[in-house]
């Protein structure tokens, strides 16, 4: 169902450290159900014959050249579109956060900043429910950054002491009230502004709880890269009953499901997964069939001295397999995200094109912002309507994940890995509908159907087949729109 309506960065900074936490019962499943139940492929054309009345084009047939995948980091659907009219948004939740022991807070801890500390700018009596950042700091302001990893994202889905869902936010987080924060249109107009003209995809979930590594990994694969030889250090320790008894960054069936560097230079951090990946990944489908594709990542091209120039490795999924990085012919694939503009304006753009920004713009909390992500958003938007690809491009812009930012709508169980929180999805091309505001259910892997569907390849995992592409965004019947004026 719809509804209508120059100069050389510093090295990456740390956040602080998170310690480890409970989790819900995760309990190993045989690896022939790993990959479990989600939408049925019918859906594809069923969500399409939902809004047009008729069944979608084959993928041959839709005046679709290119996809252009523009990825963000770490911000929930209702951290930036919960008040976006029309939308399942914020006014949809009246629950109230409970303390690590089950009562309800009579107030919201005040919010932690950027280090282990109180925020002075944020009072210290903020009422138990969702309150609006803008009325404490700007959107070009940085902030702390909630805890966000595989084992605390789960805990905080549970119910409150008024039993409604997504009420440990606070109590299995580390930054006191501070997540329960959102923005509006004042702080992402770009963005907005492209809502109220294309699509928004208002159920569209991050595919793995967690983190930005996961997620990234699974955007080319529809599954999690795997570290079966993973030093002690780095496992994850269950109790019997399912609860951690030692977080980590692989769980104990080897499957990694927190931050690891590539094992392949350039890195930022020494916890590195030393073993390359040989899963297929959307890239063996796409070469072949013989689709051109390229991952423009910001300070790529820079080398060794790539990190300081934008480049953050876990957010670089292609930097772990080995046919990419073992290769000339596959490392030529990863690009340098200045080289994207430069293919828009003078040709060369190719068929599929997944384009990553400096850290600095890439909207993460603690060492960017939202305000900056947005213009980056911005940026992309103009360069690619104003270049010859605009008559037959599709756009989807997203977050690998929430970020530890309140959302209230509970993710579907899918699998013991996900689905994680609902982030935020636009849909952006001249055959898109305007103001449409999409109700069906997504998560990262309806990308890769969307690229299988349009490319005729097979699907890589049970997730990506049982996806469901967003064709309801489209409306292929009517002659391509021009470009919008952005804000």
């Amino acid at each position: 169902m719809s509804q209508r309506r120059g100069e050389r960065a510093p090295l990456l900074p740390d956040p602080p450290h998170r310690p480890p936490v409970a989790a819900i019962p995760s309990r190993a499943l045989s690896r022939a159900h790993v990959w479990g139940a989600g939408l049925l492929a019918a859906a594809l054309v069923a969500c399409a014959a939902a809004v047009t009345g008729a069944a979608a084009p084959r993928g041959a047939d839709a005046p679709i050249d290119h996809i252009i995948v523009l990825l963000l980091e770490n911000r929930s659907f209702d951290h930036l579109f919960g008040t976006y009219p029309g939308a399942t948004g914020l006014g949809e939740y009246s629950g109230k956060q409970a303390d690590p022991g089950g009562v309800t807070y009579p107030t919201l801890p005040q919010p932690i900043g950027r280090g282990t500390e109180p925020d002075p700018r944020f009072p210290a009596d903020l009422p138990n429910a969702p309150f609006a950042m803008l009325r404490f700091v700007g959107p070009y302001d940085q902030t702390g950054i909630p805890v966000h990893t595989f084992y605390h994202m789960q805990r905080q889905y549970g119910a409150g002491a008024d039993g409604t869902p997504m009420g440990k936010w606070v109590a299995e987080g580390t930054s006191g009230g501070a997540s329960m924060g959102y923005f509006d249109r004042a702080a992402s107009p770009v963005q907005w502004r492209l809502a109220d003209e294309f699509v928004l995809l208002d159920h569209y979930f991050q595919g793995i709880h967690g983190g930005s590594f996961a997620n990234h990994f699974y955007l080319i694969s529809a599954t999690l890269a795997r570290y079966r030889e993973a030093p002690e250090r780095y496992r994850a320790q269950l109790a019997a009953d399912g609860s951690v008894v030692r977080d980590g960054e692989v769980d104990p069936d080897g499957y990694v499901v927190n931050n690891l560097d590539p094992p392949y230079a350039p890195q930022r951090v020494p916890e590195i997964l030393t073993t390359p990946q040989t899963v297929p990944t959307i890239a063996d489908r796409l070469d072949a069939a013989g689709v051109t594709w390229r991952w423009y990542a910001a300070g790529w091209g820079a080398g060794a001295d790539a990190v300081s120039n934008g480049l953050v490795p876990h957010h670089n999924p292609f930097q772990y397999v080995k046919r990419i990085m073992e290769t000339p012919e596959g490392r030529g694939h990863i690009r340098d995200a200045s080289e994207f503009v430069v293919a828009l304006r003078a040709g060369g753009l190719p068929s599929v094109a997944f384009v990553k920004p400096h850290w600095k713009d890439n909207a993460h909390p603690w060492w960017s912002t939202v305000g900056a992500g947005d213009r980056w958003i911005g940026e992309m938007v103009r360069a690619i309507m104003a270049s010859r690809y605009w008559p037959r491009v599709a756009v989807v812009i997203t977050y690998d994940e929430g970020g530890g930012w309140f959302d209230h709508v509970p993710p579907p169980v899918v699998d013991r890995f996900g689905l994680g929180t609902r982030v935020p999805a636009l849909v952006v091309s001249p055959y898109a509908r305007r103001g449409l505001i999409a109700r069906g259910r997504y998560d990262h892997a309806s990308i890769l159907k969307l690229i299988e569907w349009r490319f005729g390849l097979e699907p890589l995992t049970e997730r990506d087949r049982r996806a469901a592409a967003f064709l309801e965004a489209f409306d292929f019947s009517r002659p391509p729109r021009p470009p919008a004026a952005r804000p």
